[in-house]
Order: structure tokens, then C-alpha cells, then sequence
């Protein structure tokens, strides 16, 4: 009781004190100033973010409070708090833009977009980055999940798919993809209307969540709720993510972060490549069936083009 007492005094000392948006500091500077008066837990986590800076840019709450040896999410949600910071995401941007430097995108391990870059070095970075994405990905995917996850969708009653802010892209192209063969999708950007759907769920419905950081509340906390009676299949980047950890089927996308910001720009492509391996696996699977779907579908649209 005692410890957790000082904690809190620390912590209500720290929040007392202007956070560091007050400061004009930077979140490291803030960090190494206030780490003696920080509690013992808290001030481990300051250690190995001031240790390892960009290594927290790809990391999830959950991994931050392991690698450091907090063993506990809630001291790292303490300590961004008292440092003026509304949630973990947020904190990651203001870090993420702090350690870029010059940096404008870091796509990858010595493929850093900076301000002097003229558009055919861009270019080049960009492509081999993506080119560097998509193996790695294809590589670690588990023949075996995707099988499973095949599986799960061809015999789905319904798919709901779930995906906001960046992961837009993905995930409407996942419910265009799936309902041309066939499958029965809904999807809908409004997450509110998602909430009631979810609220609502039929017997046979399935769960398509996408986000790359795994840490999107609208594409978690709805899920979790239905566990165990709805199977849940993820995409992210981040397996021990909150997202991660709920899903059933979970496939891990590799890809760096941008410098400036944590949406992922060479992540997406692997995504949807993710999402043409399990369109065509379903295709295979449902045989002659998809592919007079696929042909009614294109017939059905043929007005569209001259």
C-alpha cells in the first residue's frame, strides 16, 4: 500500500507540474529531467524509452511495459499522463516526431526519405521499401492461419468488417473483394453503426478487424465484447497488440512506421496483398461456384466501361 501511495503522490506531483506540451520541451528532455522524481516502475519505462527512442515507434503499450520490465500497462499509461498526453498513440506521435530529425518518412532501415531527397531517390526508396515489406510479410504468414482463416470466411454467414482512418483502404477493398464471389459483407465507415450491428450479432457472423496498430478502440473494444461467440480474424502490425491479443486468427503485417507520424505508408500494400491471398484462396476453395460469381459481377458492370 505504501508503494502504490508514493506512486500516486509522484504521479499527482508530475500532473500538477505543466506537461510538456506547456514546457516547449521535447518528450525526452522532459523525460531525463523528471526521472529522478519519478516512481520506481515508471522510472524504468523513462530508462528504456530514453534508451531505445525509435524501437518505441513500433512497439504497442503491451510490449513497452514488457520490454521495459514493468510487466504492466496501466504504469505506462501513468507515466504518458503525466506527461500531458491523452492516450499512448498520441504520445508516440509528439516521440516519433522528436526522434525523426530531418527524417520526413523512415520506411525502412537505411531508407529514409529526408528534405533533400529529389523524387527519383524517392522513389526508388519507396519502391524498394515496399518491395523489402512484401517479402518479409509473405514469409512469415502461416500457411496454415491462412487455411483457417479461408476456412472461417467461406463458411461465415455474414462478415463484418471493420477498419478505420488509414486502414479505410483495406478494408473496403476486402468487402468489394469478398462480396464479388459471393460472400455476404457489410461495411460501413460509421462506427457508431458498426456498434449497433455488433450490438445486434447473428449466429454465423464473422469478424474481419483491420488496423495496424492494433490499438484503435472502435476496432477493438466492440469485438472483445462478443468473444468468444463471434470468431474474430485480424490484420496488424502488432500481434501482442490489444487488437492482437482478442483476435482468434491473427496475421501480422510487417512494416515500418513513418517518422512524423504512425500511420503506415508501405504497410497497406502488404495488407492488400494479405487481402488477394485470402480472396484468391476463397475463390479456389468455392471453385466453379466463384468463378461464375466473378463472372456475373463483371457482366453486372460492363455498362461502366466503353
Amino acid at each position: 500500500m505504501k508503494e502504490r501511495k508514493t506512486e500516486k503522490g509522484a504521479l499527482r506531483e508530475s500532473e500538477g507540474s505543466s506537461p510538456i506540451r506547456g514546457e516547449g520541451n521535447t518528450v525526452l528532455e522532459v523525460l531525463r529531467n523528471r526521472m529522478e522524481s519519478l516512481p520506481p516502475v515508471q522510472r524504468k519505462i523513462a530508462g528504456f524509452i530514453l534508451e531505445n527512442p525509435r524501437m518505441i515507434l513500433r512497439m504497442s503499450i503491451s510490449a513497452l511495459a514488457d520490454r521495459s520490465g514493468a510487466k504492466s500497462e496501466a504504469s505506462v499509461v501513468k507515466l504518458y499522463r503525466a506527461l500531458g498526453f491523452s492516450g499512448y498513440h498520441d504520445f508516440k506521435v509528439s516521440l516519433a516526431t522528436e526522434v525523426a530529425g530531418r527524417t520526413i518518412n523512415q520506411v525502412d532501415e537505411g531508407s529514409e526519405i529526408t528534405l533533400d531527397d529529389d523524387l527519383s531517390t524517392i522513389k526508388r526508396k519507396i519502391f524498394s521499401s515496399g518491395i523489402r515489406v512484401l517479402t518479409k510479410t509473405m514469409e512469415t504468414l502461416d500457411p496454415v492461419l491462412l487455411e483457417q482463416a479461408v476456412d472461417t470466411l467461406v463458411k461465415a454467414r455474414r462478415i463484418i468488417i471493420l477498419g478505420y482512418g488509414t486502414s479505410v483502404v483495406v478494408a473496403y477493398d476486402a468487402f468489394i473483394k469478398f462480396s464479388r464471389v459471393g460472400l455476404d459483407c457489410l461495411y460501413t465507415q460509421d462506427s457508431h453503426i458498426n456498434a449497433l450491428v455488433l450490438a445486434e450479432h447473428r449466429d454465423g457472423d464473422v469478424l474481419f478487424c483491420i488496423s495496424q496498430s492494433g490499438e484503435s478502440k472502435d476496432v477493438v473494444v466492440p469485438p472483445e465484447a462478443l468473444k468468444p461467440r463471434v470468431p474474430i480474424i485480424a490484420v496488424t502490425g502488432f500481434p501482442d497488440s490489444p487488437l492482437g491479443k482478442i483476435a482468434d486468427i491473427c496475421f501480422t503485417v510487417s512494416s515500418r512506421e513513418t517518422a512524423f507520424r504512425t500511420d503506415p505508408m508501405i504497410g497497406r500494400i502488404a495488407e492488400i496483398a494479405l487481402v488477394d491471398t485470402l480472396f484468391n484462396g476463397i475463390v479456389v476453395r468455392l471453385g466453379t461456384k466463384a468463378l461464375n460469381r466473378l463472372g456475373k459481377s463483371r457482366q453486372a458492370l460492363s455498362y461502366l466501361k466503353f
